[in-house]
């Protein structure tokens, strides 16, 4: 079929459609207000809405009802007094709205009795009551307080608290309200102990996860917050909390913990090609429970003709199980750019603490590298260099995000006065942002900026250096075949669309180097890509082509994983 024999199709089908929806609003009652914006016009659009599927054969029925339900829908913001003038012609019924005056809160009748009365937080809230004498009455601002005051009161431990009296008076006669709130609080209860069911880990080690004291008033929230921090977390599979109030002695609430653990074992399997580097395997062991007190060793080995590898690490509990963590690690690593050869090991030792889903991250380094850049002989270096690193990762989904972001800065430096072969600053941000804009589409943002301080570049182990280049980098370049270099600069856009079930189809462009001057030009490339979301993350397969190469090269690219 023809180009333009197709669009003449999509045009016939296109016209056909928007006959087929004018025929059939030819049958609807067609409704014009005017006088009123804003949110009482769309609770007037929405009660006139379901009015109209009650009268839908019959608009002399929906004409007459329809003032009523107007006026009933205006009162929520304060507009008791409205009039309607409708009219009706053909099948268009109009209606012009008078709102009126809005009604003012003329008192606010708040009284607190029981044993919470006189409780500093319950009697700050007070203070900051949202609703105030002389505002317009709106109901759902008062519905929003009363829940408010609620929340208050139960989150302080007054659990069994009761509204004695709650009213709204209206006066039409001198056009005021009147908000009756009489809250009996009832006794407060307390934390009593946590005790967890059958687990594999020490009972020492369950308390530790505890976020709440005993003795400390009962609050849900706390109680859903250590719920949820538990099933988050490495060590266990799926939670229960359940807070006994039948077996509460005076006032303390025991809580029992149910808890299903993963596997003691886990393994993963990474795979990928490059047209430049051949294919890649990167394999993971997890072994989650070395001991009873949640300490825990993971294992990574890379193999591939630019980077091998073995990374081992090994986690130790803080007091805080969810937000504390000590670590041991040793890597060993050969890495052989297009530009050098590397052979490496690194010892560390470091503390992780997360802040408000931030990330922290403070170790210590010492690494051993026997290196050599361009052919020229081989140097060995060693430096013992402190890191901080900050992260966040955020999406909606681990494996295949439809929208999420991450984040890490990392600032690690050295001094040749300590045990260090050179001395050398170092600072790295990598960004990645992904949205949906619309249901089928996905788009990828990615950024990478990195620069480091050191007298001698040759001097500083390969390892240490800036690359660019490869899939995760400048797509269509050799991987890290850019560098090394004090400045690295990247950049990628890439957007996705559903072709059918789990394939999508990708087009992307990268740009970005790694050199020695701030202003040296951007390698770019582009591509297409295929993409299929699969249980282990999405499978992706791109066509790249070099743009900045004379004769702009074609290359393949295959990953498995996460996107984050």
């Amino acid at each position: 079929m023809g180009l333009l024999r197709l669009i003449s199709l999509f045009f016939v089908i296109f016209f056909s459609l928007g006959t087929t929806t004018l025929a059939m609003a030819e049958n609807k009652i067609i409704i014009n207000i005017s006088g009123v914006a804003g949110d009482p016009l769309k609770n007037v659009q929405a009660r006139l809405a379901v009015l109209k599927e009650s009268y839908e054969d019959d608009i002399e029925g929906f004409y007459h009802e329809a003032s009523n339900h107007i006026k009933k829908a205006l009162e929520p913001y304060g507009y008791f007094n409205a009039n309607v003038h409708s009219k009706l012609k053909d099948k268009t019924v109009y209606f012009e709205i008078e709102p009126g005056p809005e009604l003012y809160i003329k008192e606010i009748d708040l009284v607190i009795t029981g044993p919470g009365q006189d409780d500093p937080v319950v009697q700050q809230w007070l203070k900051n009551f949202p609703l105030k004498k002389g505002q317009v009455l709106h109901i759902n601002a008062y519905e929003k307080a009363k829940e408010a005051l609620f929340q208050t009161v139960t989150q302080q431990g007054y659990l069994k608290a009761t509204l004695e009296k709650k009213a709204i008076q209206i006066d039409l006669h001198h056009y005021t309200a009147t908000i009756i709130l009489h809250l009996n609080t009832g006794q407060r209860y307390y934390f009593g102990s946590v005790s967890f069911g059958k687990s594999p880990f020490a009972p020492a080690f369950l308390q530790r996860f505890v976020s709440f004291k005993e003795g400390e008033p009962f609050s849900s929230d706390k109680l859903l917050e250590f719920q949820h921090n538990l099933s988050s977390s490495h060590y266990f599979k799926n939670v229960i909390v359940n807070p006994e109030f039948t077996q509460a002695e005076n006032n303390k609430v025991p809580t029992t913990v149910e808890v299903t653990v993963p596997p003691s074992q886990q393994y993963s399997i990474g795979l990928g090609y490059g047209t430049f580097t051949g294919p890649r395997l990167t394999l993971g062991m997890d072994l989650r429970r070395v001991s009873d007190a949640g300490q825990h060793f993971t294992a990574e080995l890379k193999l591939s003709s630019v980077l091998s590898g073995l990374a081992t690490k090994y986690f130790i509990p803080g007091s805080n199980p969810l937000t504390d963590q000590y670590t041991v690690g040793l890597n060993v690593q050969r890495f052989m750019p297009k530009n050098g050869s590397s052979f490496s090991e690194t010892l560390s030792a470091g503390y992780l603490k997360t802040l408000e889903k931030w990330r922290h991250s403070i170790s210590f380094n010492f690494l051993h590298d026997r290196y050599s850049e361009n052919d020229a002989s081989t140097k060995s270096s060693h430096m013992l260099y402190p890191a901080y690193t900050i992260s966040r990762i955020s999406s909606d989904n681990a494996l295949n995000p439809s929208r999420g972001s991450a984040i890490s800065l990392t600032v690690q430096g050295a001094s040749k006065s300590i045990a260090s072969t050179t001395s050398f600053f170092q600072s790295e941000l990598k960004n990645k942002y992904i949205f949906s804009p619309t249901t089928h589409s996905k788009v990828l943002l990615a950024a990478h900026f990195g620069y480091t301080v050191v007298n001698n570049l040759s001097d500083l182990p390969l390892t240490m250096n800036f690359f660019a280049g490869g899939i995760n980098s400048v797509r269509g370049y050799h991987y890290d075949s850019l560098g090394p270099g004090r400045y690295l600069k990247t950049g990628s856009v890439e957007f996705q669309h559903k072709i059918a079930g789990n394939w999508s189809g990708a087009v992307f462009y990268d740009f970005g180097n790694a050199s020695n001057h701030f202003n040296d030009p951007l390698k770019q490339g582009d591509g297409l890509g295929l993409v299929y979301s699969s249980l282990i993350g999405p499978i992706k397969l791109y066509v790249a082509e070099a743009r900045s190469e004379k004769d702009k090269p074609l290359s393949v690219e295959f990953s498995i994983g996460p996107e984050f």
